[in-house]
Protein backbone atom coordinates (compact mmCIF):
# COMPACT_ATOMS: atom_id res chain seq x y z
CA UNK A 1 0.00 0.00 0.00
CA UNK A 2 2.71 2.41 0.90
CA UNK A 3 4.41 2.28 -3.20
CA UNK A 4 0.79 2.61 -4.45
CA UNK A 5 1.23 6.09 -2.45
CA UNK A 6 4.65 6.30 -4.06
CA UNK A 7 2.98 5.76 -7.67
CA UNK A 8 0.07 7.86 -7.15
CA UNK A 9 2.06 10.25 -6.01
CA UNK A 10 4.53 10.06 -8.94
CA UNK A 11 1.62 11.27 -11.45
CA UNK A 12 2.96 14.96 -12.26
CA UNK A 13 -0.45 15.97 -13.53
CA UNK A 14 -3.20 14.66 -11.17
CA UNK A 15 -5.68 14.55 -13.40
CA UNK A 16 -3.64 11.54 -15.44
CA UNK A 17 -4.27 8.96 -12.57
CA UNK A 18 -7.77 9.13 -14.18
CA UNK A 19 -6.77 8.78 -17.57
CA UNK A 20 -6.96 5.17 -19.33
CA UNK A 21 -3.87 4.64 -21.82
CA UNK A 22 -4.66 2.62 -25.16
CA UNK A 23 -4.46 -1.34 -23.96
CA UNK A 24 -5.18 -0.77 -20.36
CA UNK A 25 -8.57 -1.58 -19.08
CA UNK A 26 -8.94 0.95 -16.00
CA UNK A 27 -7.31 3.97 -14.50
CA UNK A 28 -4.70 4.40 -11.77
CA UNK A 29 -7.47 6.00 -9.56
CA UNK A 30 -9.99 3.40 -10.08
CA UNK A 31 -7.95 0.54 -9.44
CA UNK A 32 -6.96 2.30 -6.14
CA UNK A 33 -10.31 2.63 -5.39
CA UNK A 34 -10.83 -1.04 -6.12
CA UNK A 35 -7.81 -2.13 -3.83
CA UNK A 36 -9.50 0.48 -0.83
CA UNK A 37 -12.92 -1.22 -1.55
CA UNK A 38 -11.34 -4.95 -1.76
CA UNK A 39 -9.59 -4.31 1.58
CA UNK A 40 -12.19 -2.83 3.38
CA UNK A 41 -14.56 -5.79 2.61
CA UNK A 42 -12.21 -8.89 2.91
CA UNK A 43 -9.94 -7.08 5.53
CA UNK A 44 -12.44 -4.52 7.73
CA UNK A 45 -15.92 -6.68 7.27
CA UNK A 46 -15.07 -10.58 6.97
CA UNK A 47 -12.45 -10.70 9.79
CA UNK A 48 -13.31 -7.03 11.38
CA UNK A 49 -16.66 -7.29 11.01
CA UNK A 50 -16.96 -3.61 10.59
CA UNK A 51 -19.87 -2.64 8.62
CA UNK A 52 -18.53 -1.69 5.36
CA UNK A 53 -20.91 -1.51 2.63
CA UNK A 54 -18.88 -1.94 -1.01
CA UNK A 55 -20.17 -0.26 -4.30
CA UNK A 56 -17.72 -2.02 -6.45
CA UNK A 57 -19.53 -0.62 -9.38
CA UNK A 58 -18.57 3.41 -7.87
CA UNK A 59 -15.05 1.94 -7.76
CA UNK A 60 -14.87 1.32 -11.64
CA UNK A 61 -16.74 4.57 -12.50
CA UNK A 62 -16.04 7.32 -9.97
CA UNK A 63 -13.79 10.06 -11.27
CA UNK A 64 -11.41 12.69 -10.08
CA UNK A 65 -10.88 11.88 -6.44
CA UNK A 66 -8.35 14.07 -5.34
CA UNK A 67 -5.21 12.62 -5.25
CA UNK A 68 -5.06 13.81 -1.50
CA UNK A 69 -8.14 11.77 -1.06
CA UNK A 70 -7.14 8.98 -2.50
CA UNK A 71 -3.59 9.03 -0.35
CA UNK A 72 -5.99 9.46 2.63
CA UNK A 73 -7.74 6.72 2.04
CA UNK A 74 -4.51 4.52 1.31
CA UNK A 75 -3.66 5.56 4.55
CA UNK A 76 -7.08 4.88 6.42
CA UNK A 77 -6.84 1.35 4.73
CA UNK A 78 -3.37 0.54 6.04
CA UNK A 79 -4.27 1.58 9.35
CA UNK A 80 -7.37 -0.56 9.03
CA UNK A 81 -5.70 -3.28 7.94
CA UNK A 82 -3.10 -3.33 10.63
CA UNK A 83 -5.76 -3.12 13.34
CA UNK A 84 -7.91 -5.67 12.49
CA UNK A 85 -4.23 -8.22 11.64
CA UNK A 86 -3.29 -7.15 14.87
CA UNK A 87 -6.41 -7.98 16.58
CA UNK A 88 -6.73 -11.35 14.80
CA UNK A 89 -3.39 -12.56 16.29
CA UNK A 90 -4.39 -11.74 19.61
CA UNK A 91 -7.36 -13.80 19.22
CA UNK A 92 -5.53 -17.22 18.15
Amino acid sequence: MNKLITEIELYKKEENIWRVEKGVSNSAGNLTLHLIGNLHTFIGKEIGKTNYVRNRELEFTQKNVPRKELIESINDTIEMVKNHLILLQTKN
